[in-house]
């Protein structure tokens, strides 16, 4: 995510789909540019871990000491 700064150019927000106006504050979130203050943007999917046991993913009880 980068920080926010003034759009030069109209356009479209990759997050709400809204139009983006000249003068209004976007950043880019990866490569979709977004309004600075929009909320419609996707989480951040994190990877999941996976035990290396079981193959199941984590927490799986495998660590459990009961």
């Amino acid at each position: 995510m980068s920080a926010a700064f003034p759009a030069r150019f109209p356009g479209r927000c990759g997050a709400c789909d809204e139009a983006i106006r000249p003068g209004q504050l976007v950043r880019f979130e990866d490569t979709d540019l977004i309004h600075a203050d929009c909320e419609a943007s996707a989480p951040v999917e994190r990877p999941a871990v996976i035990c290396t046991t079981c193959r199941l993913t984590v927490p799986c009880g495998c660590e459990d000491p009961s």
